[in-house]
C-alpha cells in the first residue's frame, strides 16, 4: 500500500471513532426522568394558580390540590414556584433538584403565612412514599398552562 492510502484509512478509521463517541453522548443526553410537583396548600391562596418553573421556564400554573408531572433531561435542574403577588423582577428561592433516568422526583410546594400578611412559598422535594400518599388526595393537572 502506498502512503496515500495509508494516510486515508487512518483518517476514516478516525472519523468512525469519533462518530461513535459523539452518537454515543447524544444517547446520553436523551435520558430522561421526571419532576412531579405537589400542590397541596391548605385554604389560603387556594383560588389562583402558583406559577411553577424549571430552570426559568414556566412550566404550569398549579391550583391547590392538583399535581402535575414534567419529563426533563437527567441531571441537575433548579425549581422555584412564584406566587400571584409577587412581581416578575422580584427574586424568588430556587431549589436544586437531582433528576435521575427513568426516575421521578417529587418536589411540593410549601406555602406559609406569617404576621402582617407576609408569606413565604418555595419548594422542598418530598420522599416518594410521602408523595404517593398525598397525590391519592389529589387530582393530576395534564393542562395545567
Amino acid at each position: 500500500m502506498n502512503e496515500a492510502v495509508k494516510k486515508i484509512i487512518l483518517l476514516l478509521i478516525i472519523i468512525f471513532i469519533f462518530s461513535l463517541s459523539v452518537n454515543a453522548q447524544e444517547t446520553k443526553n436523551k435520558e430522561t426522568g421526571k419532576i412531579c410537583f405537589l400542590r397541596s396548600t391548605g385554604l389560603n391562596s387556594s383560588g389562583y394558580g402558583f406559577k411553577m418553573f424549571i430552570d426559568d421556564k414556566l412550566v404550569c400554573k398549579l391550583n391547590n390540590k392538583k399535581y402535575s408531572v414534567h419529563e426533563v433531561a437527567v441531571g441537575k435542574h433548579n425549581c422555584f414556584v412564584k406566587g400571584e403577588k409577587k412581581k416578575s423582577d422580584e427574586s424568588v428561592e430556587k431549589f436544586e433538584v437531582q433528576v435521575e433516568a427513568g426516575k421521578i422526583t417529587y418536589v411540593q410546594l410549601i406555602y406559609e403565612v406569617g404576621f402582617f400578611k407576609s408569606y413565604l412559598l418555595y419548594c422542598e422535594e418530598v420522599a416518594e412514599d410521602l408523595a404517593k400518599m398525598k397525590i391519592e388526595k389529589m387530582s393530576e393537572d395534564t393542562k395545567c398552562l
